[in-house]
């Protein structure tokens, strides 16, 4: 019941970031404090310690979001990139800065080259960063999102800021 609970109160405070854009430093530093809890549960018991609480309460996040961002992004289900639309619209509100690029073989991948989560991982943890953070936590939430939509739906990580990149890769797929 909790998992839901908090999910929900992430899902009105992404919405109420999304309709009032004058909300989000707020927004930002509610996640913060969200980002300090779930490193102070992986301090205490690894990552093993995300499974029972923080990695259900992402994965039900991108479900409850799902559908109001598929609504407002346009979203086509069928086309995994578009899925991954879901950047453009949370993107502005977790403050992150990115764009798109094509590969050589066509594939759509969302660079992101700032990330206010990142940054409030790098001070919690005197720079040593923690990048079982994207992929665990992260990559529930956002194979939440898309598999709401489609069941198919898989996002893969190419590279990540928390391990020292550039910026964070990722692209969005269909299992076969």
């Amino acid at each position: 019941m909790l998992k839901k609970i908090v999910a929900r109160a992430m899902y009105m405070g992404l919405v109420t970031g999304y309709k009032y854009p004058a909300f989000r430093p707020i927004y930002q530093k509610s996640n913060d404090i969200l980002v300090s809890m779930i490193y102070k549960t992986y301090l205490k018991h690894g990552e093993a310690g995300w499974d029972k609480f923080w990695i259900p309460t992402m994965e039900e996040f991108g479900r409850i979001r799902a559908p109001y961002i598929a609504r407002e992004m346009s979203i086509d289900v069928n086309v995994p990139s578009s899925i991954g639309l879901f950047h453009d619209f949370e993107d502005p509100i977790f403050g992150v800065e990115g764009h798109w690029e094509k590969t050589d073989d066509g594939v759509d991948v969302r660079v992101e080259t700032s990330c206010k989560v990142c940054d409030h991982l790098n001070k919690i943890t005197q720079g040593k960063s923690c990048p079982a953070f994207c992929h665990r936590i992260m990559t529930a939430m956002e194979n939440g999102t898309g598999q709401a939509l489609n069941e198919k739906y898989y996002i893969k990580v190419h590279s990540l800021l928390t391990e020292g990149s550039d910026a964070c890769r990722v692209s969005h797929h269909f299992r076969e």
